[in-house]
């Protein structure tokens, strides 16, 4: 990476605080951090350490109280919800622990949601959507519905879904949470396989056998980053 080349992610000492019964909490508490182009990144941490609100904040999903977070070089945390929602869109694959199918889709159906979200013709959005349900290895898949697959197959079918538009980001929140080690190991396969095409993935896990795949580990506590 030379000098002038921009992060593909910097988030600049942003803290999220939360009005509580007893007081405010910080969930985020000041975290500072910058993701190189084509880098694979684990964030670790604990139930309630602030990985969720980080992801949150990476994937335009939420705002943060304070501070400032680049993404391309242009400060995003305070823009409204609808430029918001085209940056994710554009930029942002995301991966979720639950699958987050919708159960009276087949799997084509499914991958072609956020396809349709930018407004892309029918025949382009099956051709991209058969495609990267072929290289998750599902093309004998297509026409299944969620409960027909396992869990494993499922997420890749979220996988394919987060890849079909090529958005430079890839976020997995947990993304082998609800899968047998097995595959998880798949799972985690074919993130390392986008990883090493170009993709960015960043991975928040509390699984440090699953953040050991990465090439970086960022450890969450409290709300701060903390040393590894």
């Amino acid at each position: 990476m030379g000098a002038i080349d921009v992060k593909l992610i910097e988030v600049d000492h942003i803290s999220k605080v939360y009005a509580g019964g007893g007081g405010e909490i910080r969930a985020l508490d000041g975290v500072s951090l910058k993701v190189a182009r084509g880098e694979f990144l684990a964030i670790v941490g604990r139930s309630g350490s602030g990985k969720s609100t980080l992801m949150n904040m990476l994937g335009c999903l939420d705002t943060p109280t304070d501070g400032a977070y680049y993404l391309e070089g242009q400060n995003v945390a305070h823009l409204p919800e609808e430029r918001l929602s085209k940056i994710r869109n554009r930029e942002i694959g995301f991966v979720f622990q639950g699958f987050n199918l919708i159960p009276d889709m087949n799997a084509l159906e499914n991958v072609e949601l956020p396809l349709r979200y930018r407004g892309m013709k029918k025949e382009e959005r099956k051709k991209l959507s058969a495609e990267a349900l072929a290289r998750v290895g599902l093309k004998g898949r297509l026409t299944h519905r969620p409960a027909q697959m396992s869990g494993g197959q499922q997420q890749r079918v979220a996988i394919a879904r987060a890849i079909a538009a090529s958005p430079p980001i890839i976020l997995a929140d947990e993304p082998t949470g609800n899968l047998d080690s097995k595959s998880g190991g798949e799972v985690m396969q074919i993130l390392k396989k986008l990883n090493g095409e170009g993709r960015t993935v960043v991975l928040i896990t509390h699984d440090d056998r699953i953040a050991a795949m990465a090439d970086r580990i960022v450890r969450l506590q409290d709300g701060k980053i903390v040393p590894s």
